[in-house]
């Protein structure tokens, strides 16, 4: 005990750096009696402060001891008056209505999923716009005299000489080469400029079979079947088809861009 009391009043000797190979000698306490004193020196500083905060006021020029202080609450905030205000409830717009044209109105495409006989590579079909029906144009097609007719109600408008199935009779199969008879309608109107078919007679696919139109019907089962264009525009006037009925390129695109649309009343004849 008495060495560690040594030790601690004992200012030792220390060799501080001071850089570039400078060093300095000083003398230290012990890093207790440092510690010890640090304590001391915090603790008297405290004190002092504590005193002085109590004991330092002056009235007329004597110092006064203050026992106590006496806090100064704020007046108290007087709540915001509340005001009744009668609700009136907005009167709703009335609808206001502006008569569409039908003529005018925008028309939108939409996408309908249909097997195609015809262009077995090609499933995804885009329906053509719909024209205005008002129009009333129909088609009626007589197998017998190679005739597609449009007509504007009962008037006729223009004849088409077409070529029709192979096989006279209404379509029983498929592969029997018949056009079907009966009341159907046109879904879609497609771009079968790219279109080819092998028509089985050794020639081997044929570019263009089907002209720049092909204008697909909804032959009550029947896959494939529709009025289209052809690369053989001599075969008009015969029994030539595998069911369809061909127009020559020059009439289907007349028929596509002035009369045709989706939903168009299709009508074929045997006679």
């Amino acid at each position: 005990m008495q060495d560690f009391l040594k030790e601690i009043f004992t200012l030792k000797t220390v060799y501080i750096d001071r850089g570039a190979g400078r060093w300095v000698i000083r003398k230290r306490l012990h890093p207790f009696m440092r510690y010890v004193l640090l304590f001391l020196l915090v603790t008297v500083c405290g004190v002092v402060f504590a005193k002085s905060g109590t004991e330092a006021v002056v009235i007329n020029n004597e110092p006064a001891k203050v026992h106590a202080v006496k806090l100064i609450e704020p007046e108290p905030v007087q709540p915001p008056v509340k005001i009744n205000i009668p609700y009136v409830a907005a009167a709703e717009p009335k609808p206001v209505l502006i008569p569409v044209s039908k003529k005018n109105a925008p028309v939108t495409k939409r996408e309908i999923i249909l097997p195609s006989e015809a262009n077995p590579d090609t499933d995804k079909i885009i329906a053509s716009p719909k024209k205005n029906p008002s129009d009333k144009y129909r088609i009626v097609v007589s197998k017998s005299d190679y005739t597609l007719s449009l007509l504007k109600g009962d008037e006729l408008v223009k004849k088409y000489p077409v070529a029709v199935g192979k096989n006279t009779g209404d379509k029983e199969r498929v592969g029997d080469h018949r056009t079907p008879v009966g009341k159907f309608k046109i879904v879609s109107i497609e771009n079968a400029s790219s279109w080819s078919h092998d028509f089985k007679d050794g020639k081997g696919k044929i570019a263009g079979a089907y002209g720049p139109w092909f204008l697909r019907l909804d032959a009550k089962g029947w896959r494939g079947i529709g009025i289209h264009g052809t690369h053989d525009p001599d075969s008009r006037g015969t029994n030539a088809t595998e069911g369809c009925i061909r127009l020559s390129n020059e009439d289907i695109s007349e028929l596509k861009e002035k009369y045709a649309y989706r939903n168009m009343p299709v009508e074929i004849r045997e006679k």
